[in-house]
C-alpha cells in the first residue's frame, strides 16, 4: 500500500535545521565566504533583528569575489583594493520566499521546484518573518530517500524521471558557448570525447569559470605572470563521474547524490549517455508520490 500522507509529508518543524547560521546585511563578503566554507553550506539567510531580509548563496559570493584565495579576495597583487561588492547586503537576493513551521515538506518541495531555489527560510507563524529555521534541497532529498526506502511502491526506476537527451559538448568547447548550449531546466552538460562521456559540467561550474576568467584578465595588465584563465570546458569539468542506468532505482540515485554531494547523475545505456536525473527530478517524484497517496481512492491522478 502507498504510504500515508502524514508519513511522507511531515511539517517543516520536524525536519528543519533550527537556529541556522545567519549573516547581517553589513557582514563582509570574506566572512560570509568563510562561514559557507567552514560549514559546507550553500545558502545563508540575511537577517536584521532576527527577521529575514534576504538570502545569499555560495554562487552569489563566489561570483562577487571571483573565486579568489582568502588573501586575494579584496586586494590585488600590489595591495590595492579591488572594486566590487564588499557586504552581504549588496548581493543578497530579495524578496525572500519563506514558509511557516506548520507548512509541510510537500509544500516546501513544490515551492523549491516551482521557484527553482535550493533553500527556504522557516519563520514563526504570524511572527512577521522572524526566523526559526531553514530547510534545504538536501533535507528534502533525504526525505525522498526515506520515502523510497520505507515503501517500495514509492520508488521508481531512473527512466521514470529521465530528462532526455542530455545536452553534450566537446572538451574544447568554450565556456561562453557551453553556457549558450545549457538547458535552463537541466543546468548540466555532458562532455563527450567521440561517443564516450568523459566529464560533466554544471551551470555553477560554467559561471565560476567565467568569474575566474574575468578577474584574471582584469589583472593581466598589472601582473603579466598571472596563470592563463580557464577558457574551455575541459579545464573546469568534473571527470570523476557518478552515473546511473535506466533501471537504477531513484532511491539509489538519491543516495549517490547525497553521498557524493552532487546534484545530478548522467544516465548511461552501456557507455552511451541517454539522459540525466537531477535532485529536482527526485523531488518531483516525491511530490507525485505524496500527492497520489493523499488523494481519495478513485480520484483522478494529477
Amino acid at each position: 500500500m502507498p504510504p500515508s500522507s502524514s508519513h511522507v509529508a511531515p511539517a517543516l518543524l520536524e525536519v528543519m535545521k533550527r537556529n541556522p547560521v545567519t549573516v547581517a546585511p553589513e557582514t563582509a563578503l570574506d566572512q560570509v565566504l568563510e562561514l559557507l566554507e567552514r560549514y559546507g553550506f550553500r545558502h545563508l539567510p540575511v537577517v536584521e533583528a532576527n527577521r529575514v531580509v534576504g538570502m545569499i548563496s555560495d554562487r552569489d559570493v563566489y561570483l562577487a569575489t571571483g573565486l579568489l584565495g582568502t588573501e586575494q579576495r579584496l586586494r590585488d597583487e600590489r595591495g590595492r583594493e579591488l572594486p566590487g561588492a564588499r557586504l552581504a547586503g549588496e548581493i543578497q537576493r530579495r524578496p525572500v520566499h519563506c514558509l511557516t513551521q506548520e507548512a509541510t515538506v510537500l509544500e516546501a518541495a513544490r515551492d523549491m521546484l516551482r521557484l527553482r531555489i535550493g533553500a527556504i527560510p522557516v519563520v514563526e507563524r504570524g511572527g512577521g518573518d522572524v526566523l526559526c529555521g531553514i530547510v534545504t534541497e538536501t533535507d528534502l532529498l533525504r526525505i525522498a530517500l526515506e520515502l523510497c526506502r520505507s515503501d517500495e511502491s514509492a520508488d521508481a526506476p531512473a527512466r521514470a524521471r529521465l530528462r532526455s537527451p542530455l545536452p553534450c559538448v566537446a572538451p574544447e568547447t568554450s565556456i561562453e558557448e557551453a553556457l549558450q548550449r545549457l538547458d535552463p531546466e537541466i543546468r548540466h552538460l555532458g562532455v563527450l570525447h567521440g561517443s564516450s562521456l568523459v566529464g560533466i559540467v554544471s551551470q555553477r561550474d560554467l559561471l565560476f569559470g567565467l568569474a575566474r576568467t574575468a578577474i584574471r584578465e582584469a589583472r593581466a595588465t598589472a601582473e603579466p605572470r598571472n596563470p592563463e584563465p580557464p577558457r574551455r570546458v575541459e579545464q573546469i569539468m568534473s571527470t570523476r563521474l557518478v552515473t546511473a542506468a535506466p533501471e537504477t532505482p531513484l532511491s539509489h540515485c538519491a543516495g549517490r547524490m547525497l553521498d557524493r554531494r552532487i546534484s545530478a547523475l548522467p544516465v548511461l545505456e552501456g557507455e552511451r549517455p541517454i539522459g540525466i536525473v537531477t535532485r529536482g527530478d527526485v523531488l518531483a517524484h516525491m511530490v507525485a508520490a505524496c500527492t497520489e497517496s493523499a488523494a481519495p481512492r478513485g480520484a483522478e491522478r494529477p
